[in-house]
């Protein structure tokens, strides 16, 4: 079988599984993950290489109503990925029915994605839909909640799936497999992402703090790398943990600087895991407020 190669967007609501999955497919940790909604703020490439083919998953933001310019950028971002891929993978949250959202959505791919290989595919729309959380699907919903998921992204291609449990996501990846085009591979076959390792330090920072807040602080939070330099045969790591008020920043230091030191704590093994080196991580809080309205400190923080 000749070599596929080929690049898919992982489209849908918040907290639907996309990160999860990709995560699940490459096989470590590339894209953090919570179950706080619009965790996933940046475009992220998961790259799955393997003897017969190398698959791009491109995880997005999950598409919401948006009310600050951080929030309007990551729908931009969603919405961009559509720009350069060969599929759209469409992840919803199986055990609802489809709700305005999931409409809106449809309505953004029906009117911005055009699949480039219709012809080789007649009749295949190039969205493929990964029905997930089948655990929580009623037995006599399944028909009802299938019907109406494929009927709304005009689709008759998908996989039922529940990747909490690893159920069926290598079902999913043979069924992408069908339409990915033949091609070489782009990337080296190490290589599982192109997120820049400092990049990704300070997201497995931020998810550790997300883990610890609670209510409206996780969607003020954003982590900045200010130095990353070697001592020693030491890399030092320091890191501001940023939000808008002063109530937010006593929240994240704690009780005798409790909290912080729990979310250093938790991040730095797994810092280390991924670099497979010892660090020593240093975090403060710094407040900006509302940073998430100003395009200087998106800038400053690489959304933009």
């Amino acid at each position: 079988m000749a070599f596929k190669s080929g690049a898919v967007a992982l489209l849908g609501k918040p907290n639907t599984g996309k990160s999860t999955l990709t995560n699940l497919l490459v096989g470590q940790k590339v894209t953090i993950v919570s179950n706080k909604p619009q965790t996933t703020r940046t475009r992220v490439r998961g790259i799955i290489t393997e003897p017969d083919y190398q698959l791009v998953l491109v995880d997005t933001p999950g598409l919401h109503d948006a009310h600050t310019e951080l929030q309007k950028l990551m729908n931009r971002t969603a919405e961009g990925a559509m720009g350069d891929v060969d599929l759209v993978l469409v992840v919803v949250d199986c055990s609802r029915l489809p709700d305005k959202e999931d409409e809106t959505l449809a309505t953004l791919i029906n009117r911005g994605w055009k699949y480039p290989y219709a012809e080789e595919n007649p009749g295949f729309s190039g969205v493929i839909l990964c029905l997930n959380k089948m655990d929580k699907l009623k037995a006599e919903d399944v028909n009802d909640h299938v019907e109406a998921y494929c009927k709304l992204f005009k689709t008759e291609h998908y996989m039922m799936t529940c990747f909490t449990k690893k159920q069926n996501h290598e079902k999913l990846v043979d069924l992408i497999l069908q339409f990915l085009p033949e091609g070489e591979a782009v990337f080296p076959e190490d290589m599982v992402t192109d997120v820049p390792m400092r990049s990704l330090a300070a997201e497995l920072i931020r998810e550790k703090t997300l883990e610890a807040t609670r209510q409206e602080v996780p969607h003020s939070i954003a982590v900045f790398v200010d130095q990353w330099e070697e001592e020693d045969d030491k890399l030092i790591i320091h890191a501001s943990i940023i939000v808008e008020k002063d109530g937010q920043k006593a929240i994240i230091i704690g009780k005798q600087g409790a909290m912080i030191k729990q979310i250093g704590s938790k991040a730095r093994p797994l810092i280390e895991e991924m670099l497979e080196r010892h660090i020593f991580l240093n975090l403060h809080v710094k407040v900006r407020p509302e940073w998430r309205q100003s395009p200087r400190m998106l800038h400053e923080l690489e959304y933009l």
